[in-house]
């Protein structure tokens, strides 16, 4: 299983508390990951994918676009922050994700912040420095006994993708990936056979497609039920790309449950 590493990252935790038993590939980025799924490198992987305050992963749901990749299942982790420091704090290491939820304790540090790959990556520049400081996961500082844990602005959950070439015929979620013309209503027709067979919508977001300036797609979470496909196949009449990213069922990784992501 690959995901975006390095260890004790909090994907790490997600894809070893989903798969404890695997084989556990890190990877440097989630492209990275994708790109091991999609070749057949490893059989799964796991990547963030969306947060309860910050909002999707953007490099996630590009990947989502750009490859043969499906998500599985989906894994919803309590996300908490650590805080550890070293004598007079210039610099604080840290994701960009985790310092959108700890602005506070950030403006207290005053302190310019440098972006990791992870929040474990973000505690090996720490081991490296002085005068600086860390925000990362209980998990990646535990061997640290001087931190101060919690110092997230709000409670926040980060829901994990798994990634497989095999999709899931069901699933109480799915992800849909679509563009329309950049006509006046485009929108409102491609998502008219959804609401139409009371298919309920838990997230919309736009992302741009990078192929021109202006031009975006959609990623789309439904409540999956018995009238999706129909739903899905009058879409098509109304968008220029649609992908049914995946199914898939969250699951709550407060304990090991491999057995439901199969």
């Amino acid at each position: 299983m690959a995901y975006l590493g390095p260890e004790r990252s909090f994907t790490w935790e997600a894809a070893t508390s989903l798969y404890p038993n695997g084989a556990h590939v890190a990877y440097r980025t989630v492209t990275e990951v994708f790109k091991a799924v999609e070749s057949g490198v490893v059989d799964y992987g796991v990547v963030p994918f969306i947060n309860s305050l910050e909002g999707p992963v953007g490099e996630t749901v590009d990947a989502l676009a750009t490859h043969e990749v499906k998500i599985l299942a989906m894994g919803e982790m309590r996300i908490t922050l650590c805080l550890a420091k070293r004598g007079n704090p210039r610099v604080v290491y840290t994701h960009p994700h985790a310092a959108a939820q700890a602005r506070k304790i950030l403006s207290a540090l005053g302190a310019d912040v440098v972006y990791t790959s992870s929040t474990s990556e973000a505690v090996r520049e720490f081991e490296r420095c002085r005068d600086c400081a860390v925000i990362a996961s209980p998990r990646a500082l535990e061997q640290y006994s001087e931190k101060i844990c919690g110092v997230e602005d709000w409670e926040s959950y980060t829901r994990f993708a798994v990634l497989s070439k095999e999709s899931s015929q069901a699933g109480a979620r799915a992800a849909l990936i679509f563009a329309v013309p950049n006509v006046a209503g485009a929108l409102y027709k491609a998502l008219g056979p959804i609401a139409k067979r009371g298919i309920n919508m838990t997230l919309i977001y736009s992302r741009p497609t990078k192929l021109s300036p202006w031009d975006y797609f959609f990623l789309v979470e439904v409540e999956s039920n018995a009238e999706l496909n129909a739903a899905l196949d009058e879409m098509r009449q109304h968008t220029t790309m649609l992908k049914l990213a995946g199914r898939y069922n969250i699951i709550n990784l407060s304990q090991p449950i491999a057995e439901l992501v199969q």
